[in-house]
């Protein structure tokens, strides 16, 4: 299929998945919003059902086709999921997106990435992404695709959000954007969300907008969903003993921890911030999670060393720096006790699960 024949329609997706051919449809073109989906390795199907879910029933709601997508993806063949599954992309990325920019038809372009991110954004994108945001064309980013706009440089002063995984690192590698742990974002035509499950809450708002609340609702209903979860949410902001915890010292005791994991505040200092003695203040993480404020600090510092690790080629001893810990020897200590492997070992299985992807596609190739 060339972009020609998607942008006139000959090809499109339904709300029950059909194949409806451009001659048969009554749209109007200037009626159909045209959404191109471009599929990176390892993508989430989870994240992509629950993105295009609530534009399919849309579709089904108001009986004609609002809404039509295609998949490109760097081969023009297919891309493989985080599953292992082939998703059928038969677009190219060299093909498509120079033209949609020129083309009115396009409504929204949607990136969508998981997981590991290799090196450097195909450089095919980044002028055409640069230019769709300059002609208000939105861009959304689902999971780590945020990353890949960052290197693109199409998040200078942005705010925007990525899965709470690559957070740590993620701010580590860039300075411009302005990171959120929001389970979405959108700011100046630039749409970014966590990925998985908010993806659904990312395609209510951007559907709110275009269709009014009283389809979205219906929307919601039609997906087995009470509802969708504002910006206002965020990622990290839940824990399972939230529902019993009448105490507000708890959460706050560890937002400080949060903020502090480069240079870790004491015990004392946290209980005098929030007012209570740290008698109090171990009692509370006794009560609620079964362990000291003192190991939960310790662990909290430790899965942002792990993020780190795994996303970024920081040396070790910068890692250990950034996690508060004095030296190199002391946080591979403490890591190998929390996970059983040293940080060089989680790297090179990082390594391993990089090269996988591309292998299952040399070979999908050759």
């Amino acid at each position: 299929m060339t972009y020609e024949e998607w942008k006139d329609g000959v090809v499109a997706r339904s709300a029950d998945r059909a194949t409806i051919p451009g001659e048969s449809t009554s749209i109007a073109c200037d009626e159909t919003a045209a959404i191109a989906i471009l599929l990176f390795p390892g993508f989430s199907l989870l994240s992509l059902s629950s993105f295009l879910a609530p534009f399919e029933k849309a579709n089904a709601i108001l009986g004609r086709q609002r809404f039509r997508w295609t998949f490109a993806s760097r081969s023009g063949i297919s891309e493989t999921c985080s599953l292992g599954l082939a998703m059928p992309a038969p677009l190219c990325f060299s093909e498509v997106m120079p033209k949609i920019p020129l083309a009115d038809s396009t409504k929204m372009v949607v990136m969508v990435a998981d997981g590991i991110i290799e090196p450097g954004a195909p450089k095919e994108l980044a002028g055409s992404v640069r230019l769709c945001i300059r002609q208000n064309i939105p861009v959304v980013a689902i999971g780590t695709a945020s990353w890949l706009l960052a290197e693109m440089g199409a998040l200078k002063n942005t705010e925007c959000t990525i899965h709470w995984e690559r957070m740590a690192a993620f701010s580590e590698t860039f300075s411009g954007p302005r990171v959120t742990d929001a389970i979405y974002t959108g700011d100046g035509g630039i749409w970014s969300c966590a990925g998985e499950t908010s993806a659904f809450d990312l395609a209510i708002a951007l559907l709110e907008r275009a269709l009014g609340p009283h389809l979205t609702t219906e929307i919601c209903k039609r997906n087995v969903a009470e509802g969708a979860r504002d910006r206002t949410h965020r990622q990290t902001g839940w824990f399972p003993w939230n529902a019993y915890c009448a105490n507000d010292k708890l959460p706050e005791a560890i937002k400080l921890m949060e903020r502090h994991l480069e240079e870790p505040l004491s015990l004392e200092q946290i209980a005098e911030t929030l007012r209570i003695s740290r008698r109090q203040l171990e009692r509370l993480f006794d009560t609620y999670l079964a362990t000291s404020p003192y190991k939960y600090y310790v662990k909290l510092r430790l899965d942002r060393g792990r993020q780190l690790v795994e996303s970024t080629n920081k040396p070790i001893v910068e890692v250990a720096v950034a996690c508060g810990f004095v030296s190199a020897t002391h946080f591979t200590k403490c890591y190998r006790l929390q996970f059983g492997c040293s940080p060089t070992q989680t790297r090179f299985s990082r390594l391993r699960r990089m090269w996988s992807p591309r292998k299952a596609r040399l070979a999908e190739r050759g």
